[in-house]
């Protein structure tokens, strides 16, 4: 099928509605797998990759059962119930082959600040997670996890606008980094710690000895304003390692983060990591919340680690070319990511 004419029918699915979902018809149940973003421009970065109908993926359905935009909610104490806090943004079947007709999971999309309003607090957006578990009838745990969002890059050299994919997390508890309140969440037994994945190692290897892929990747993604990288890539290895610090002291001083990250940093190579691709807050609080399931996460990188303020920090031309940008990586790689772990 010529381009032109795919895109044409994906144009109309868009319009007229999606293919069926034989998810409730087949005797095969498809996997779950949740992508849970942190924040609404995070949600909103990975729902404009996937609701374009130019950039679509032929292995991938329309979006259905489509809740987006989403708009935040008034501040108030105590905030008002978030409008459709159960349901996520969208649902998207994920098929093997493009000539599929039953699909091998359906992928849910959600943000937890559609869940509610956290205040930024690692054990209420652990709470707030509940709602996804619950999603289901009965209620049941994901058979895969993917943990979106925004990192600051180590290093001196720009990696902004490119998207960084692993499994391995570790969670620094930062609540003695400055003075000031502070929560106390904490996942026993793993903090500290390298915490890896249970995604097999093939679904690395198999995305970065895959050349077509990883051109149809660098192709779609788009340039940040400030400082961008040489080149837009998707950057992924068994052996990456996100970092979330968490219990960060309420300190308005954006130059506490600096220190957090640096001091994270330095404890996740004491404990042995080599290649830190991500340092941001959540992506460990996501990975505990469903402790068995194969997990990786998606990162979109709009700065260098203490570069948030002065590369990143509320600028819409920065952040939403970032998160759009792992948006289009989760979209070529969801595939690889479940029949690794079908």
């Amino acid at each position: 099928m010529r381009r032109r004419d795919f895109l044409g029918l994906a144009g109309a699915a868009l319009i007229s509605g999606p293919r069926i979902s034989l998810a409730q018809t087949t005797g095969n149940k498809p996997l779950r797998i949740v992508v849970v973003a942190n924040v609404f421009h995070e949600g909103d970065g990975v729902m404009a990759a996937l609701c374009n109908q130019e950039a679509h993926s032929s292995n991938l359905s329309a979006p259905y059962n489509v809740d987006w935009p989403r708009w935040p909610r008034i501040q108030s104490n105590p905030p008002p119930p978030p409008p459709d806090s159960g349901k996520p943004r969208c649902l998207i079947d994920v098929f093997k082959d493009p000539l599929d007709t039953a699909p091998s999971a359906t992928m849910e999309i959600w943000c937890i600040d559609d869940l509610a309003v956290t205040h930024g607090e690692s054990a209420a957006k652990v709470t707030a997670m509940d709602l996804i578990t619950n999603y289901t009838n009965p209620p049941s745990a994901p058979d895969g996890v993917v943990a979106f969002g925004t990192a600051g890059y180590p290093g001196l050299s720009s990696n902004d606008g490119c998207a960084t994919i692993g499994g391995t997390i570790f969670i620094h508890d930062a609540s003695n980094d400055a003075t000031g309140a502070h929560g106390s969440w904490s996942w026993p037994g793993h903090m500290g710690t390298l915490v890896p994945s249970k995604t097999p190692a093939s679904f690395f290897s198999s995305v970065a000895a895959d050349p077509k892929t990883l051109e149809g990747i660098n192709n779609e993604m788009i340039v940040p304003q400030i400082r961008p990288a040489s080149v837009l890539q998707l950057i992924i290895a068994p052996d990456a390692v996100a970092i979330s610090s968490v219990n960060i002291p309420n300190n308005p001083d954006k130059a506490l983060y600096c220190n957090v990250d640096s001091k994270a940093i330095a404890e996740a190579q004491a404990a042995g990591a080599t290649n830190i691709t991500s340092v941001e807050t959540t992506h460990g609080v996501i990975r505990s919340k469903w402790p068995d399931a194969p997990f990786i996460y998606v990162t979109a990188i709009p700065n260098r680690v203490c570069h948030f303020p002065d590369e990143a920090s509320g600028n819409y031309a920065q952040e939403f070319p970032s998160s759009h940008n792992a948006g289009v990586a989760l979209k070529h790689v969801i595939p690889y990511f479940v029949s690794a772990i079908a």
